[in-house]
């Protein structure tokens, strides 16, 4: 038999802060990769254009991952609130 939590949102505080260490996770290694590509490839030192189309597309990219990682939170954080107003 097992014990129920002492707060009955414990599972769902945990799920959101599982969901929120993603989201921080996924932009931290985004930009560990696209910092690698800009110096790497030689791209801070190449022309002005060059660097601006791809840090557009950088942060195009970032706004995408975090939108998608961000509807994770989302979801997690309603399905508390509708699993607390069944109670």
């Amino acid at each position: 038999m097992t014990v129920p939590p002492v707060d009955p949102r414990a599972p769902q505080r945990d799920a959101l802060r599982r969901s929120v260490l993603q989201l921080v996770m996924a932009v931290v290694l985004l930009d560990a990769v696209a910092m690698t590509i800009f110096y790497g490839a030689g791209l801070a030192h190449g022309s002005t254009r060059t660097r601006n189309v791809f840090l557009i597309a950088w942060s195009i990219v970032t706004a995408i991952v975090v939108g998608v990682f961000l509807r994770r939170v989302r979801k997690v954080r309603w399905e508390g609130r509708r699993q607390s107003g069944r109670q």
